[in-house]
């Protein structure tokens, strides 16, 4: 779901808490944070008002999201039919309330929210379409209909991103993000689209087969969205358009080149379990230890799972490389040291959460189970808040690697 920003009754509680707490926020402001009580710092994380939403996304048409909020209600219709005709006490249970999302979201005219919100519920309702299929022996439920389904997805697919490997573009800043939308969804239509394992020697149950028809029906919208947007940019292109796949692939070599500088990600984790080896498991370890996993943990981003999709192959080693970098970044900047106490002061949470990204999450909440130190959550927001903000500092430098001048 796409978070909102904060409400009027929200608000209002938050100015209702009295004037003491109200104040205290205040002074968390003006006072060096790390020297307030925890009970003070650990509220103030959670009202400091997080960053405003400034992602930006490619416009879809009305009459696109129309179609595919349309599609998911024909799904939830036919799965309403099908289990009527179950002799079942179970129930059908529908897109789980993403209809009703989509179809708000259409009516205030938010044209990508119904449409993603109509992608997401096509998942929950195809599924149960597809168990009610099988349970039922009818013939969309077999083995062909499924992989032929699947082939033609892919197929689409794959003359998609053939028409699009020149990378013409009029504008850099603009295009090439239309042009990664297009190849995100191309590669989720991949992984979802239905390919048979050949080595597969047992029937699909009714489970399995309410997955692969959720698949097939995510992946033909994802499909139709990409063609959506392709038509749209070659209207904003025109005829006037460079193609700058060649640039596009020098950029992707270097940033695989900087990638390599870096310690792998099995080389970083063995050196952050020396430092619980030599230190224990403090506020210092688990700080490493997170980070690590936040920024190293996605060594697949730059392996290449579709060589035709350039443009998304390269901005995935860019993320790659920020991530590196910003992990360095922030181990630098870290606030303990490996021999340092075993807590962890809330108010240096309060210090980092000053920038975007991960720091809308930033809050000491102490919703972990007893098993777990009190200074974890500390941890964990502070080490959010910080990345962030390191995040902020590398993602620009490799965004004008793709729009500045070579």
């Amino acid at each position: 779901m796409v978070p909102d920003l904060p409400s009027p009754s929200r608000r209002g509680l938050i100015a209702g808490a009295g004037l003491a707490l109200a104040g205290a926020t205040v002074g968390v402001g003006a006072t060096d944070p790390t020297v307030l009580p925890d009970p003070l710092t650990d509220r103030a994380s959670k009202w400091l008002p997080d960053p405003t939403d400034h992602r930006w996304h490619p416009p879809v048409g009305e009459a696109h999201a129309r179609d595919a909020v349309r599609r998911l209600a024909e799904e939830v219709e036919r799965g309403r039919g099908l289990w009527d005709e179950l002799d079942t006490d179970e129930r059908f249970g529908g897109a789980g309330g993403w209809l009703e999302s989509a179809r708000e979201s259409l009516g205030e005219g938010n044209y990508r929210e119904a449409t993603v919100y109509a992608t997401g519920g096509m998942q929950l309702a195809a599924e149960e379409v597809g168990i009610a299929l099988h349970r039922l022996d009818r013939p969309e439920a077999a083995p062909r209909p499924r992989a032929e389904r699947g082939a033609a997805i892919r197929e689409r697919a794959d003359r998609l991103a053939a028409d699009i490997d020149e990378y013409r573009v009029a504008e850099p800043g603009r295009d090439l993000g239309w042009y990664h939308e297009i190849e995100r969804r191309l590669r989720l239509v991949r992984l979802d689209a239905h390919e048979p394992d050949p080595d597969r020697d047992r029937a699909y149950d009714a489970r399995e087969v309410g997955t692969v028809r959720a698949g097939n029906r995510q992946a033909a919208q994802r499909v139709r969205d990409a063609e959506h947007y392709r038509e749209r940019l070659r209207d904003l292109v025109g005829d006037g358009g460079e193609p700058w796949a060649d640039r596009i692939e020098r950029i992707d070599a270097r940033f695989r080149a900087a990638i390599d500088e870096f310690p792998s990600r099995g080389d970083l984790r063995e050196e952050v379990e020396a430092v619980e080896d030599d230190h224990g498991p403090g506020p210092y370890y688990t700080a490493r230890w997170k980070l690590a996993m936040w920024c190293y943990d996605a060594d697949y981003l730059v392996d290449d799972w579709d060589e035709d999709l350039a443009l998304a192959n390269a901005v995935a080693a860019a993320q790659a490389l920020a991530q590196r970098r910003a992990h360095d970044r922030a181990v630098d900047a870290l606030a303990m040291e490996p021999d340092g106490p075993r807590s962890f002061d809330s108010g240096h949470v309060v210090r980092e959460k000053r920038a975007g990204e991960d720091i809308d999450v930033a809050e000491v909440g102490f919703a972990g189970s007893y098993e777990r130190p009190i200074w974890g959550d500390c941890v964990d927001a502070y080490c959010y808040a910080l990345i962030g903000r390191m995040k902020l500092t590398e993602y620009p430098q490799v965004y004008e690697r793709f729009v500045g001048e070579e």
